[in-house]
């Protein structure tokens, strides 16, 4: 079975840095990001899903990302196609703190 990305934080540092390995070691690969301007209507069926991106919102973080990854799953979790799913978030570590 030929491995295929969903790549959510596709525009982000981290997001495009996944897509473009996986895309060289011969995976298909979609990504998505909330700020794209382009709706594109796709019947994918991933079977690795990677999630980089994370609203942070201090103390409310896990509520406001919360709806945002369960509601994913819900959807892909319908097509029964997903064997693996990695959440991958962080600060931006190399800026320093957000308070700077």
């Amino acid at each position: 079975m030929k491995e295929i990305d969903l790549e959510v934080g596709a525009s982000g540092i981290v997001g495009s840095t996944y897509a473009k390995s996986l895309v060289c070691k011969g995976w298909v690969t979609y990504g998505i990001a909330r700020n794209h301007p382009n709706e594109i209507e796709a019947e994918i069926a991933s079977t690795h899903v990677f999630i980089t991106t994370w609203m942070r919102k201090e103390a409310e973080s896990i509520e406001v990302n919360r709806p945002m990854v369960r509601n994913l799953l819900n959807v892909l979790s319908q097509r029964k196609s997903v064997q693996h799913v990695a959440l991958v978030t962080g600060s931006k570590h190399y800026l320093g703190p957000f308070e700077a």
